[in-house]
């Protein structure tokens, strides 16, 4: 049985936050634009021969992604350029990466090949995105705030299935170049405790002491 962990860190000590993801990608990944408006917007942001957000995983899930069972199908909810599709993928985990881009797509794409694996990416809107219910080992949303999608996301997932979840709580428009963020697309302090109340929480961190303010979980589907 996983063991369960609650981690609430308490302390705040001034600091300079890297880049942090735009306002704008809340709202366009969310939704809130005309589809056609929010692929145009990202194929030009991810235009660029640099990887947008890095190679590497997001550190939550090099440090987590032992929560997921080995040979796992997994799901990437807005993977963006790939970096944690590729990086499970390495592992030995069957992978499906979706995002509006098709120029992320491509990307991750490249990003698989060189690591000579290959990955599932799919071009597509979560929205338009037909996931199939009970399908998913394990499904993974990263800075990828639409509430709209939870019910779905449980329904994806098998009995017994791991969600990764990991965003900016509000507390992340009070870093400079953050201060445009729009609060819907951010998490309030502790809600990703309630967010899916069906599922089990095997560990939680919400720590106030690092350069930027972020919120992350991992939740269990019960068996039945």
């Amino acid at each position: 049985m996983l063991k369960i962990i609650f981690i609430i860190f308490v302390f705040s000590i001034p600091s300079f936050a890297r880049q942090a993801i735009s306002g704008n990608r809340y709202q366009l990944l969310s939704g809130v634009r005309k589809q056609k408006e929010s692929m145009q917007f990202w194929d030009k942001k991810f235009s660029g021969e640099d990887y947008l957000y890095g190679k590497t995983p997001a550190k939550f899930l090099s440090e987590n992604y032992g929560y997921i069972p080995l040979a796992s199908k997994v799901l990437d909810v807005g993977m963006g350029e790939g970096r944690n599709t590729v990086f499970l993928a390495r592992k030995g985990y069957n992978v499906t990466g979706v995002d509006i881009s098709a120029i992320a797509v491509r990307k991750a794409r490249r990003l698989a090949a060189e690591h000579g694996i290959r990955i599932n990416a799919v071009v597509s809107s979560m929205e338009g995105f037909k996931g199939e219910n009970n399908s998913f080992d394990a499904i993974l949303v990263f800075y990828y705030v639409d509430r709209a999608l939870n019910e779905k996301l449980v329904k994806w997932l098998k009995p017994g299935g791991i969600l990764i979840y990991e965003s900016h709580t509000k507390k992340q428009k009070t870093v400079t170049g953050s201060e445009k963020y729009e609060d819907k697309y951010l998490l309030k302090e502790l809600e990703l405790l309630k967010m899916f109340p069906d599922l089990r929480v095997l560990k939680f961190e919400e720590p106030l002491h690092q350069k930027e303010f972020t919120s992350s979980i991992i939740l269990q589907k019960p068996m039945s």
